[in-house]
């Protein structure tokens, strides 16, 4: 349960505000109620709610160069720090602004950067961003609402499973109709069912299966369609390919005959051509490559055999045996830690009778100084009336009363000089406690010192240690690495050396290959226009059948598509997932004295898939979240909230809503008493708002801003 919220010179405030698990916070405009859950907001996300989300923006809020804000639960703490810092360019005097964030936690837990301290905070706090900005809901698209839902309600159905969505699509698209009437389709629409009931692994839940077979399902329709568009285009532009045509396909087997035998004959010539040409650059090769070799070898054998590590292993002994082990300080540090806190105890108490004292001092001088006033007056006015001393005779005498001064001046006196006294040896023991104090801060800070100097020590000699290790094990590879490929280089050429070397020929073929080339260019220009003529014809007939096969895998998808989506599985499967989550909302409206029904809407009027919200008004209208009214809005989400954050169970439960204002005084007591209700869901519950109308809060803080804001301004003018 968070126990407060601190923030400093966040939005021009710097206070610590206390959490008792239920609070409401009222008061006028501008009393912190707002800032106070942007600081917690701030605190747990890392960004204010609402907000962009950069640490430039962040400190837009910032009073000053300085901003922290921070938590505290019953077992966790958290600071984040903000600082700005300005930076002047010695070449054209542009000023850079930098803002740094900083975060501190406690206890921890070995954490050094920030971003492991931010998984510190989420594994402490939990990372819910919904239950403190409810608008990261209401902002994603229809798709994301619907996932996230999902995510509270558990789509993986007992009664819906792989087997089952197999048999559904059988039932419903292999009918015996289409059998009958039309058997092609019926097979492709068999194949396209196996085939997408294949992208649903059998590891995988009924949301991740119907998702992956739903996006083969679309890819593949994409492809068909195109191919439909293809053929269709493909038969018109043959068709006209067809009536420009000259040649026919006439004789066309004959001239393949003899195109065929003159393109053997090229063939063997080439061959013998080539195999001429192969056996020169393979002694070539060979040559070069034996050449090669030999250089290799003798290189790497002129490079000494063994790798001397002597050095290297007597560096590493002696700088291992200079590692030392960090002195303990923690005991001592502790005993100090303890006395300090014992000094500054002592310190209050003659703090607090040294007061005391002055105080004394200073009452006995102001009766001596009244008593003198009053001897001045008795003197100025001997023999006549205090009331008239114009007019009226008093015989009253006086002339004792001086004594009387000069007695009670004489104690004042004494009375004075041993409280000085005393005062004086409060403040020699002050001073003693604040010099101890002083030393004990000086102890601490050197055995820190010593720490630290032991711990820079031993690093700088891991980075040596570290450094010539590396060293030793390049000079042991490369040692190995030498002898390896001597090996190899020695092996290949003795495989090349017992190699039998073809004895080469040479045969004159040139003149022969280019009459059998012209021979053939004839007779390829000839079939290539009766060819033409064919092509076309067949090309026809396949787009034809193309055509008919697109369209029937077209068709067959979209039927697929369409039983799996919204109106078939899916949506069979959002009212099993969404019931429940509709009636714990209606529950939580009921317990605030609101029994409208809520409802989820799924599938749009022209049959879209949407993910909308709201309930159904006392006429019966469906009211979408949007258009019910500011109040509306405001009871709605607090029941769907506690919904959300009792089904997700974040590490911490905290339901947190501002500008209730907008409630009317029966309106907010049926909230607040509906949440009073549902406390045991949740760790914490804040509330904010302008209210200016009394209400009930049994259980609750209320904490009313405005009047603490009135007692430090009354503190600050004093």
């Amino acid at each position: 349960m968070l126990t407060s919220v601190e923030l400093k010179n966040f939005k021009g405030q710097t206070t610590v505000q206390e959490l008792t698990g239920m609070d409401i916070f009222v008061g006028r405009n501008g009393a912190g109620k707002t800032t106070r859950l942007q600081a917690l907001g701030l605190a747990i996300l890392g960004y204010v709610p609402g907000n962009k989300r950069t640490s430039t923006d962040t400190f837009k809020l910032a009073t000053g160069d300085a901003m922290s804000v921070g938590l505290k639960t019953d077992k966790f703490q958290l600071t984040r720090n903000f600082n700005k810092t300005e930076k002047r360019n010695a070449r054209d005097g542009s000023v850079s602004v930098t803002i740094k964030e900083n975060i501190l936690v406690s206890p921890g837990a070995a954490e050094r950067t920030d971003t492991e301290k931010n998984i510190r905070i989420q594994s402490e706090i939990g990372h819910f961003p919904v239950m403190m900005d409810f608008s990261e809901f209401l902002n994603l698209s229809d798709t994301k609402r619907r996932d996230f839902i999902y995510s509270l309600g558990g789509i993986d159905s007992a009664t819906w499973t792989r087997d089952r969505i197999y048999d559904y699509l059988t039932e419903k698209l292999l009918t015996d109709e289409l059998q009958a009437n039309n058997a092609e389709q019926y097979d492709y629409m068999l194949d396209i069912i196996n085939k997408a009931i294949a992208e649903f692994p059998t590891d995988y839940g009924v949301q991740e299966g119907l998702q992956a077979m739903l996006s083969w399902i679309d890819t593949e329709k994409k492809v068909w369609d195109r191919k439909q568009k293809d053929a269709q285009g493909a038969v018109r532009q043959i068709s006209d390919m067809k009536n420009d045509m000259a040649e026919t396909d006439r004789n066309i087997a004959t001239l393949k005959q003899e195109l065929e035998k003159f393109q053997q004959q090229l063939i063997d010539t080439e061959k013998l051509m080539t195999a001429e040409e192969e056996k020169k650059k393979a002694a070539e090769k060979r040559t070069a490559r034996m050449i090669e070799l030999q250089k290799a070898v003798l290189e790497l054998e002129t490079k000494p055999g063994k790798a001397d590590t002597s050095d290297i292993d007597r560096q590493l002994r002696e700088h291992q045996l200079q590692l030392a082990e960090p002195p303990a300080i923690d005991t001592a540090i502790q005993q100090l830690k303890t006395r300090q806190a014992e000094i500054r105890q002592q310190r209050k108490g003659f703090a607090d009778e040294q007061q005391k004292v002055a105080n004394q001092i200073a009452t006995v001088q102001a009766t001596v100084v009244a008593l003198e006033e009053a001897l001045k007056t008795t003197g100025d006015i001997a023999g006549r009336c205090v009331i008239n001393p114009k007019l009226i005779k008093c015989d009253k005498d006086f002339s004792g009363f001086g004594e009387y001064v000069d007695r009670k001046k004489s104690e004042a006196a004494d009375s004075v000089a041993e409280l000085l006294q005393q005062e004086e040896a409060l403040k020699k023991s002050i001073s003693k406690l604040d010099d101890e104090e002083t030393d004990i801060s000086n102890k601490q800070s050197e055995l820190l010192k010593q720490v630290q100097e032991v711990n820079t020590r031993n690093t700088s000699i891991n980075k040596t240690i570290a450094t010539l290790s590396e060293q030793r094990n390049s000079l042991l590879a490369e040692v190995t690495d030498r002898e390896n490929k001597i090996k190899l280089y020695r092996e290949e050429l003795d495989r090349i050396l017992n190699e039998p070397a073809a004895a080469p020929f040479v045969v004159s073929l040139d003149t022969q290959a280019d009459e059998i080339r012209s021979r053939i260019s004839v007779n390829k220009k000839i079939i290539e226009e009766k060819e033409k003529a064919k092509q076309t014809i067949l090309l026809m007939q396949q787009s034809m059948m193309d055509n008919r096969k697109a369209e029937y895998q077209s068709s067959c998808l979209k039927l697929i598509a369409e039983a799996l989506g919204p109106k078939g599985v899916q949506g069979e499967i959002v009212k099993e997932c969404l019931e429940p989550i509709r009636q714990n909302i209606q529950g939580n409206l009921a317990l605030m004295g609101f029994y409208q029904e809520p409802f989820f809407q799924t599938e749009s009027d022209t049959g879209k898939e949407i993910f909308q919200f709201g309930w159904i008004n006392e006429k019966g209208h469906y009211v979408n979240f949007d258009a019910l009214s500011t109040g509306q809005q405001t009871v709605f989400l607090a029941a769907m909230m506690v919904t959300i954050i009792d089904r997700a169970q974040p590490k911490l439960r905290l339901l947190a809503m501002d500008n209730l204002n907008h409630l009317d005084r029966r309106n907010f007591q049926l909230l607040i008493d509906g949440l009073t209700k549902v406390k045991d869901k949740l760790d914490n519950i804040i509330l904010a708002g302008a209210i200016e109308f009394d209400f009930a809060a049994d259980g609750w803080q209320v904490w009313n801003l405005s009047q603490q804001s009135e007692v430090m301004e009354v503190k600050q003018s004093a």
